[in-house]
């Protein structure tokens, strides 16, 4: 593996907010939770008549984004503030606002001509796919409701892909994108709604999503490259369950009636944020086995919420595992992936390049998605050039999804995955932290402790010189060999930073860096793994000598803090030893 660079520089740079390293698709969380224990399949995973779905999105064609519509959403900023439109809804207002009716359907009508061609189904079946989804919105199939900014209907954009799929031998997933009402309140429904709270389920019309699904049925039950009609997309978890299968029930009978029969035509139905054994059990409970060919459709991202953001590359390539597990035990498709991962995993991949990492983990997901009975879809076809996270023609020239897995190493669960001592080796020789040897601390959100001034914050994902910390006793005592001491379970110690003011605890439980140690600044250690040094990567917690309270960090408040006395994830500090060319 080549080198990868760290940022060196004595102080920090400019802080971008939270959302630096996220890419906005929607309020995507951890998608699924592999079942505690499986006890054999709940439901069959047969049915599937086809060759499985081994696909890219067209997003960004009939549902507008700011990614994958590049760069339609560039050109046409808000004229208030500059700022790029952060869904369709919001982009067509600024369209109808300064172009006028005319113009606004004038912009839209160019991009679907352009965005999207014959020459794009070619070279996807040349990459060796077998199937492209399709996502849309309502106002394609039936036209915008009153009051609603969409241009619409365009039906024959649809019999323009299709057309191009038959010539090309691909079969088409047809994805009902964006609902009447939205099935969410974010964006890949067609419409951001802020603050939260807007949006209700109530607004979802899911009776005119049943047209629109009867019209796109009816008009294409013909077409033999369809074999895949996806009811939704991304419902919010809000909706009841109850509520949300009845209308997949409806939905899979209204696909029927129309003429796409289970022989040939599956019905996909979104697992979005909630835990699929219990949606599977709802299902079963609620139609038994009225229901052949259906599947559910999950999105596989590592790059959204707290949970993505401070895995390890380890953790998420852990994870991956634990996909491929999930996907054994119900009908699935993968509707959606990418190659994006969280912030933890740049500072946690050792001498790994860039590349090394979109390779690794591409042919990990690759080999884990061949357990989806029904195939996957890679997110998106069309992106901004630059984004291989993103973008399926740059990764695949890039050679990310070619090529055998790597072949982890076997772990019970217990005690440090062997898999970190692979991905993030320590710097030196001796991995155990020894007192005044420079540190950083990582906190559960993927972000590194800096101090500026006074200040304690954790604000940025790297590993810089100025976010260094050195651990200093608090207590008398030497190592038993004369030598270094190592830091061990139940020390008292002070953090000294890389400014040389240490850490203590303020009235009014907010973490300042002060000119000298403090009695309020000591802090007992706690290793979470019961060993009894502490090791590079290893999980600490600290706790106040004063207040008796634990150090935590807040995903939503800047500051580092002193309030509970939990023992909880948030309040967990992984210590890696700072690499010599970041010394």
């Amino acid at each position: 593996f080549g080198p990868r660079q760290f940022h060196s520089t004595s102080s920090p740079p400019r802080p971008l907010g939270r959302e630096v390293a996220v890419r906005s698709r929607g309020s995507i969380g951890p998608v699924m939770s592999p079942p505690a224990a499986a006890q054999g399949p709940l439901l069959q995973r047969m049915g599937r008549t086809a060759a499985p779905w081994r696909g890219v999105n067209l997003g960004g064609w009939l549902l507008l984004e700011p990614g994958p519509s590049d760069p339609l959403f560039e050109r046409h900023p808000n004229p208030e503030d500059e700022e790029e439109a952060r869904c369709e809804w919001d982009l067509m207002q600024i369209l109808r606002g300064t172009l006028g009716d005319k113009g606004a359907h004038e912009v839209i009508q160019e991009h679907r001509e352009s965005h999207v061609t014959k020459e794009d189904f070619r070279r996807i079946r040349a990459c060796g796919l077998n199937a492209v989804r399709l996502p849309l919105g309502y106002w394609v199939v039936l036209g915008p409701n009153p009051g609603d900014p969409y241009v619409g209907p365009g039906l024959e954009f649809i019999d323009r892909a299709l057309d191009w799929a038959e010539e090309f031998g691909l079969q088409v997933v047809l994805d009902l994108h964006g609902c009447p009402g939205g099935e969410s309140g974010e964006a890949p429904c067609g419409r951001r709604q802020r603050p939260h709270g807007t949006w209700r389920w109530q607004n979802w019309d899911m009776d005119q999503s049943i047209r629109a699904l009867q019209v796109l049925c009816q008009r294409y039950s013909s077409r033999q490259c369809v074999t895949g009609v996806a009811v939704c997309n991304e419902p919010s978890n809000e909706t009841p369950l109850t509520r949300l299968c009845t209308y997949y029930g409806r939905a899979i009978e209204t696909i029927r009636q129309c003429g796409m029969q289970a022989d040939r035509v599956a019905a996909i139905l979104p697992v979005f944020q909630r835990p699929e054994d219990k949606f599977a059990r709802k299902w079963k409970a609620m139609f038994g086995d009225m229901h052949k060919n259906f599947c559910f459709d999950v999105h596989c991202y590592h790059c959204f919420e707290n949970e993505f953001n401070g895995k390890t590359f380890a953790q998420q390539l852990r994870h991956v595992d634990s996909n491929r597990k999930m996907l054994q035990d119900y009908p699935m498709v993968v509707g959606e992936w990418s190659l994006s991962l969280g912030q933890a995993t740049w500072a946690t991949c050792g001498k790994m390049t860039d590349a090394d990492v979109y390779e690794v983990f591409g042919r990990a997901q690759m080999a884990a998605f061949r357990e989806a009975s029904h195939g996957h879809f890679f997110w998106n076809w069309t992106e901004r050039p630059d984004s291989i996270e993103w973008n399926f023609q740059l990764a695949y020239a890039k050679g990310c999804f070619s090529g055998p897995p790597l072949q982890m190493p076997a772990w019970s669960g217990q005690g440090e995955d062997p898999l970190e001592k692979y991905c993030n080796p320590a710097p030196y020789q001796d991995s155990r932290i020894f007192y005044g040897e420079k540190v950083c601390l990582r906190v559960f959100y993927g972000r590194y402790v800096d101090v500026w001034g006074p200040y304690v914050n954790a604000q940025w994902p790297d590993k810089g010189a100025w976010q260094s910390f050195a651990f200093c006793p608090a207590t008398g005592g030497r190592s038993s060999t004369g030598g270094r001491r190592e830091i061990r379970h139940g020390d008292i110690v002070y953090l000294r930073a890389n400014n040389g003011r240490y850490l203590s605890v303020g009235p009014d439980r907010v973490v300042e860096a002060s000119k000298a140690a403090q009695p309020s600044g000591r802090f007992i250690v706690h290793l979470s793994n019961g060993a009894g040094a502490l090791q590079h990567r290893g999980v600490v917690y600290l706790q106040s000598k004063s207040t008796k309270t634990m150090l935590d960090a807040d995903d939503a408040q800047d500051g580092i803090f002193a309030r509970y006395c939990d023992f909880g994830d948030w309040q967990q500090f992984a210590v890696e030893k700072v690499p010599q060319q970041v010394c």
